[in-house]
């Protein structure tokens, strides 16, 4: 479930110059600096278990857990260290700083003094390159806390998606956050409320080597601050549940149970993930916090004009809406109605006549037929569209298919122009071939079809289509 509010339009008169910069920062981050940590990561990895280290040091690391009484990374380590693949099991005991300082204390009493030198040398090398991956070089670590760290872990992600998600939501709320602080103040707000994440996940278990990374304490954070800042002012959300969609205006605390329930079943639901969701409590209450105190001490610094601006739901959307309501209740025939008079109201789109075909074809099938060869007609589709209309021309029946021969045509003439169409191309050339009337036109269509086959270097069925063009001629 998704609901995000989306009260706010943008605009250039409050430009979030702040948001901007901290979104190209991540992506750069991402795309630039990170791009190499897979390559240094399995390197090291690799030659930590060919080179037979992994093995000899994976009991020393069971006894040392033991020993340190960390049950939870010990469980951790013994459940993965059955996996078939052993660089699971390694990753874990590199990304443990606390580990290697016991070996280099300790190891010389493990190891013959022969292999001791050459561990120590190669354990060193492999250590060196496992932390030249950015997340072990400037993501927040518990048990070695830098202050940089407090910053530099924001900047990182885990991956595609993570990045993806946490700039979606921090772009949502961030501008009307932004437009109400100021520029200034939404860096410096940000920024702590990352270090009161990171702090609050640390807190959780001081002993813990793993990095944490990403936006998204910072981003709840935002989150938090936006609350704050409309709190009981009704506003608008966007809600996505399932296949059910739409708008409801609502006070805007209102998402405040829903994210903390969220937040707290996710805790307890999925206690194995990876997601750091005592962050996200952590960025959330730092937020709460920061702007309480702001709104309490120094409610001038807001924006009060922009935070009063009335911008109502755009009409056509509010009228987009209103039939997509009435077609989660399954009212097909009043939707249908609603679809007609937005058209009169606000035109239509490629997307909007093939909502209606959907429901036409729910409703009154023999309409459906007709309007589909209009909407052929009537449109000049692009790649995308005209996959659409594949995937509806494929679902009809082979009565269904006997639609107006001038749309069948121009069908056609759509598909063949795009080479994975042209197979259904030829099909429906076949189909008007056999008509007992055929298009005037259908000799260039045969030509076209040649062509096609001519590209694809097929010679026998390019020659056989210029000859029924010839016929046809």
């Amino acid at each position: 479930m998704i609901i995000v509010p989306t009260e706010k339009r943008f605009d250039w008169q409050n430009a979030p110059i702040a948001l901007f910069l901290i979104v190209i920062l991540n992506v750069l981050v991402f795309y630039v600096y990170q791009t190499g940590d897979s390559d240094h990561f399995e390197e090291a990895a690799n030659l930590y278990i060919n080179d037979g280290l992994y093995q000899k040091e994976a009991e020393h690391y069971q006894d040392f857990l033991t020993e340190n009484e960390a049950v939870e990374q010990l469980e951790l380590f013994q459940e993965i260290k059955q996996h078939p693949q052993k660089i699971y099991a390694a990753a874990l005991i590199l990304q443990d700083e606390a580990f290697y300082a016991y070996m280099m204390e300790n190891a010389q009493g493990f190891y013959e003094p022969e292999y001791f030198v050459y561990w120590k040398f190669q354990r060193q090398y492999i250590h060196d390159l496992m932390f030249e991956v950015s997340y072990q070089k400037h993501g927040l670590v518990a048990n070695d806390i830098k202050v940089t760290s407090l910053i530099t872990h924001q900047f990182l992600h885990a991956g595609t998606m993570h990045l993806i998600g946490n700039m979606f939501f921090l772009i949502i709320c961030g501008f009307a956050v932004e437009a109400s602080l100021g520029h200034r103040n939404f860096l410096i707000f940000y920024l702590i409320t990352g270090v009161g994440a990171g702090l609050a996940q640390v807190l959780m278990d001081l002993n813990s080597s793993v990095p944490l990374v990403g936006a998204s304490g910072a981003v709840s954070g935002v989150m938090a601050m936006y609350l704050g800042i409309f709190r009981m002012k009704k506003i608008e959300f966007f809600y996505w549940f399932f296949v059910f969609v739409g708008y409801f205006r609502a006070p805007a605390l209102f998402i405040l149970p829903f994210y903390i329930g969220n937040e707290l079943y996710s805790m307890w639901s999925m206690p194995e993930t990876n997601v750091a969701f005592m962050a996200h409590v952590g960025g959330f209450v730092t937020g709460a916090i920061l702007i309480g105190v702001l709104v309490w001490f120094k409610p001038e610094t807001l924006n009060q004009e922009y935070i009063e601006e009335d911008q109502a739901v755009n009409p056509k959307q509010e009228s987009l809406d209103q039939i997509y309501q009435t077609m989660d209740k399954f009212k097909f025939e009043t939707a249908l109605k609603q679809i007609n008079k937005h058209v009169t109201d606000y035109g239509s789109d490629f997307g909007l006549k093939v909502l209606k075909y959907k429901l036409l074809n729910a409703v009154e099938p023999e309409q459906a037929q007709t309007y589909f060869s209009q909407l052929i007609t009537s449109t000049k589709p692009n790649n995308q569209q005209l996959a659409k209309l594949e995937k509806i021309w494929h679902e009809l029946s082979k009565e269904e298919r006997q639609i107006d021969p001038e749309a069948q045509y121009k069908l056609a003439w759509n598909f063949i122009t795009v080479p994975e169409h042209v197979e259904e191309a030829i099909n429906i050339f076949q189909q008007m071939y056999q008509a007992e009337n055929k298009h005037p036109s259908l000799n260039v269509l045969a030509k076209k079809i040649a062509f096609a086959y001519k590209r694809l270097e097929n010679k026998a069925e390019s020659e056989k289509y210029l000859a029924i063009a010839q016929e046809l001629s």
